[in-house]
Order: structure tokens, then C-alpha cells, then sequence
């Protein structure tokens, strides 16, 4: 009796025991958190641009034959993107290539030229175009300004592209529509801003300017203020070093962090805000890279998704076998710049022969909208500019080389900045802020 007792008993238990494993595996839910850890790390850095995205002009200035002025279109205008798509757009006639006697032809017609920060290469200048550079042969080796204009009597836009460096400038017929180029030199004057052109006698040929535009009244723009989001050193060191799980991460102690495999060598600095990046090289000789700065930067950049801001292309210089570039943040139309301390909203790519081996970046974005009030600034004439340059001891106008608007950065704290307009010239070679107010220094070098 006791017997079928246990067994009954037994038999219970299990049957319980089916019932509640049964309902755990039922109401059993998986804990993904540990998988989500895995997964890479982005940090938001996706951004891949076009080419023609990073190379833009720094001007688009209008010429009138009928009053004789001239009018700068800001960047922020939309014909000004209408204009440089349109350009990019069009196509070159070179059957018929000419060596220009003068550079612009603007006194004699309407047009539009175009202005680049700096050199662009021939080969880039076409692929801008969208043209194979082994099927076209310009005789120049790059662009600095080009000018537009019509032939009434053709219908036809012709452009003339002139190398500072070279001495040279050439004249082609461009598909660029006549239609187009009369409408847009045709519109009223109070459209743009109305400058004057200060030719600085850079250029070896006198019959080749390249114009300083000075705007004739007072400029109107803003101070603005954002916040900022970091971005990982973690990300680049998996994008940057060959074996990421061989590379070691260190503190200093004045709070720099490091991130290095026994060579390569990435140096988070100022608290966090930019890194600096070393590959040395393991011989000196290195044969000078088969593409050139400009195309292995921006396709070294799109491979990590880097352009998290918009950022242009704004200087390159070439070594026998070192090359260097910059591209530098703009806010509106505005290049940005640090000045007092480290130069944090640029990128600088530097390589030696085939071989990247510097790269410096911020490590921090601003974020899309201001956080205050805009602050409307008044800046002075161009006229006035020149005048208060012109106060300064041993100033030669030969010397000035560009003159801009640029905003310049000032740091608050960790999560906050503020962008404030000024004049900055590029004078004999380097960028100098220009201030007005007697109490500080007329002129302060960029670092």
C-alpha cells in the first residue's frame, strides 16, 4: 500500500515539475544586451561626400559691362549653387584652344568668374567636369579663377581659365548656357554686394589680375553659438591601425590619452577635443605618390565616413616627397577658425610617397542648430579694411594675397562654443585676424 503510495506520489511531482519548466520555456525571453555591446563602433561617422562637394569656390563674382560694377553673390545664395552646379554641369569645346591675352575680360563684357581657394589641379579640375583627364589636353597644369562671358552675337559662353603659378591662361568655348549667364549679370544691383576690385599687382604679367574684391558698404553677419557632441578616438583607432586588437591604450598624466601598436601612434589631446595621428614611415625613401594629395585624401576620409561637418578643401602644398592638405569647416558659407590655441575645425591629411602618415582632426561636432539667439555683427567696409591695414608698419598692399570674412572659434567648456565674424587676410603666406578696436593688436597671426 505504501508502495503505490510513493509511486503515486512520484508520478505528481514530475507531472509538476513538466508544468513549470514548461512554462518558463514558454515565458522565456533572451537578453540581448551583451550581443548590442559587440557591435562596432560608429559614433555617428558615416558622412561620405562627392568630390565636387569638397572642392568649391571661395568666390562668384558678377561683372556688368553697362555700369561698369561688379557684385560678389554670398555663398549662402542659392544662385550661387545654381551658378557652380550649372558650370559643373556643362561641357568644354577644346578644338579650338586659345592663349588669352588678358585675364578677366570683364571690363569689356558681362560675365562671371570664379574663384578657388587654391590651386586645383588640372587633372581634378576635370574630373570635377566629369571629364576622363587621358581624353582632353589642356596646356596649363591648374586652375585658380576662371571667367565666364557671352558672345552676343554667337550666343555663346566662352571661359578662360588662368594658373597664377604659371603665368598663363587659356580660352575655350564651354556649353555653359548664354541664357543663364545674361540673366544672371542682369539682375538688379542691391541682389548681391556691390564690391570694388583691388588689384595688388601679384602676378608676373600685368595684363593677368587676380583681383582682391573689397565689398564697398559695411557686411552683415552673425555671431552664433552651439553645442558639441565627441566623437571616439575608439572609432578611428579601429579604422586607422591594421590589427586593432594588438594596440594598446594608455594614460598620461596631464589627462592626454594615446592609442598605439609599437608604431603608429594616436594622440588624443587638449581634453578630448582633436587627435593627432603618426604613421612613420620605416625608410626615407619614398618615391612621390602616383595620385595626387587631394584624391587620396578625400577618398582616405570617405573610407571612415570623416566629413562629419561641412568641410572644404582650402590649401595643399607639394614636397619632393611630402604632401600636406587642409580642409577647413565652414558655418553658412563661412570658413571657421581657431585662434588663440590649437586650429580644432580643420582636417590635415599628410602623406609621403603612397603612404598616409599624418592625420589631425577634431574629435567633436557642433550640432545642427545654434542654441541662443542669433547676434547680428556689422563688419566694416573693405574700403575700411584697407585703411586700417595700411596703419600698419611696413604694410604693402603686393603682399596681401586674399582677403574674407571667417568666423573665429572660441571654445566656452567641454560642450560649448561660439563663432564670432571678423576680417582675416592671408598676408605674405599666412592668415591674420584683423581687429578694429585700439585696445588689442591689429593683426594676430593664425596658429
Amino acid at each position: 500500500m505504501n508502495y503505490e503510495h510513493f509511486k503515486t506520489g512520484l508520478l505528481i511531482g514530475l507531472v509538476g515539475l513538466s508544468i513549470i519548466l514548461t512554462w518558463q520555456l514558454w515565458t522565456f525571453q533572451p537578453n540581448i544586451a551583451l550581443l548590442e555591446k559587440s557591435e562596432p563602433i560608429t559614433n555617428g561617422l558615416n558622412e561620405e561626400r562627392k568630390l565636387t562637394e569638397v572642392i568649391e569656390p571661395e568666390q562668384v563674382v558678377i561683372y556688368r559691362k553697362d555700369d561698369e560694377e561688379v557684385s560678389i553673390i554670398p555663398k549662402r545664395d542659392e544662385r550661387y549653387q545654381e551658378i557652380y552646379e550649372e558650370f559643373l554641369a556643362s561641357s568644354l569645346e577644346t578644338t579650338d584652344i586659345v592663349v588669352a591675352g588678358s585675364f578677366p575680360e570683364g571690363n569689356q563684357v558681362d560675365g562671371i568668374e570664379i574663384i578657388y581657394p587654391t590651386s586645383i589641379p588640372i587633372d581634378i579640375f576635370l574630373t570635377l567636369l566629369q571629364i576622363d583627364p587621358e581624353s582632353i589636353h589642356l596646356p596649363i597644369e591648374a586652375v585658380d579663377r576662371m571667367f565666364l562671358y557671352g558672345e552676343p552675337s554667337k550666343d555663346e559662353v566662352y571661359i578662360q581659365i588662368l594658373s597664377s603659378q604659371e603665368g598663363r591662361v587659356i580660352e575655350l568655348e564651354s556649353s555653359f548656357s548664354y541664357k543663364s549667364l545674361h540673366k544672371l549679370t542682369h539682375l538688379a544691383k542691391d541682389e548681391f554686394i556691390t564690391a570694388t576690385p583691388l588689384d595688388a599687382g601679384k602676378t608676373m604679367a600685368s595684363r593677368l589680375k587676380e583681383y582682391i574684391y573689397l565689398p564697398v558698404e559695411p557686411v552683415q553677419t552673425e555671431k552664433i553659438s552651439y553645442t558639441t557632441t565627441p566623437l571616439s578616438g575608439e572609432f578611428f583607432m579601429q579604422f586607422l591601425f591594421s590589427d586593432p586588437s594588438s594596440v594598446k591604450h594608455y594614460y598620461q598624466p596631464d589627462g592626454e590619452e594615446f592609442y598605439t601598436d609599437g608604431n603608429r601612434i594616436i594622440n588624443i589631446r587638449n581634453n578630448g577635443d582633436f587627435m593627432d595621428y603618426s604613421n612613420p614611415l620605416l625608410s626615407g625613401n619614398q618615391e612621390k605618390g602616383s595620385r595626387h594629395i587631394i584624391q587620396s585624401s578625400f577618398e582616405f576620409i570617405n573610407g571612415h565616413g570623416g566629413w562629419t561637418e561641412p568641410y572644404q578643401l582650402s590649401n595643399w602644398v607639394s614636397y619632393e616627397s611630402r604632401d600636406e592638405v587642409e580642409y577647413r569647416h565652414h558655418i553658412r558659407g563661412i570658413p571657421v577658425y581657431s585662434f588663440h590655441g590649437r586650429d580644432l575645425l580643420s582636417l590635415r591629411v599628410s602623406r609621403s610617397g603612397n603612404q598616409t602618415t599624418g592625420y589631425v582632426r577634431p574629435l567633436f561636432d557642433l550640432d545642427a542648430n545654434p542654441i541662443d539667439a542669433v547676434e547680428m555683427v556689422e563688419l566694416p567696409s573693405g574700403q575700411a579694411l584697407l585703411e586700417r591695414l595700411s596703419e600698419q608698419e611696413l604694410f604693402t598692399v603686393r603682399n596681401l594675397q586674399r582677403v574674407s570674412v571667417g568666423y573665429e572659434m572660441t571654445r566656452r567648456s567641454a560642450t560649448f562654443v561660439t563663432v564670432e565674424p571678423h576680417w582675416f587676410v592671408l598676408y605674405d603666406h599666412r592668415w591674420q585676424k584683423v581687429t578694429f578696436e585700439q585696445e588689442e593688436e591689429n593683426l594676430d597671426e593664425l596658429e
